[in-house]
């Protein structure tokens, strides 16, 4: 099974970037499951302008994380809590694909912040956004405080107390991304023609 991970921060000095690295290790580390991150800082996603669906020529890194995004059998989006919110490039990634690429997908929130409180305002922002797009909003956050102080720019774990955080977000966000697949597969044979 496969989960993307979108590392949100385009900044020079970004740090939520290091949760994506960790996140990716570990699912990769499952045996399971396979996991690639689309790094809004290397893919230059433009401001929203057009919905990708009514683009006439849309560029060709587009048209591959559109795939990429169709092809996820659960997301992860990780992004830094800017004065209270999410970082503008995802942003504009969601309202660029909506529920066109998004719906009906699990979608689990990964906030970070060098502060205390781990980017909770931009997390539950973020779970709002979710809905709008018709998607599944996995229930529990993995919110990183103090990040440059946790895991460093490798993805490595400096204070070993984090890894029960992150697996205590992602061992059941696996699960409900299992428990959704199983879910459609039924559907799908139930109701085929």
């Amino acid at each position: 099974m496969k989960i993307v991970l979108i590392s949100s921060s385009i900044r020079i000095q970004r740090n939520s970037h290091r949760v994506a690295l960790l996140l990716q290790q570990k699912i990769n580390g499952t045996g399971k499951f396979e996991s690639n991150i689309i790094d809004l800082k290397e893919e230059s996603i433009p401001l929203f302008q057009e919905r990708y669906i009514d683009m006439a020529d849309p560029p060709p890194n587009l048209k591959a994380i559109s795939e990429e995004l169709k092809s996820a059998d659960g997301i992860i989006f990780i992004t830094p809590e800017y004065n209270g919110s999410i970082s503008a490039a995802l942003k504009s990634l969601i309202d660029i694909y909506g529920s066109a690429e998004f719906a009906d997908k699990p979608i689990g929130v990964a906030a970070v912040s060098t502060g205390a409180l781990g980017g909770i305002r931009a997390a539950l922002s973020l779970q709002q956004i979710i809905l709008g797009i018709n998607a599944y909003p996995f229930p529990r956050m993995l919110l990183t405080g103090e990040v440059t102080k946790q895991v460093d720019e490798m993805g490595k774990i400096v204070i070993p107390g984090i890894e029960v955080k992150i697996e205590g977000f992602l061992t059941p966000f696996l699960g409900f991304v299992e428990k959704l697949k199983k879910i459609d597969q039924f559907i799908y044979e139930e109701f085929k023609t």
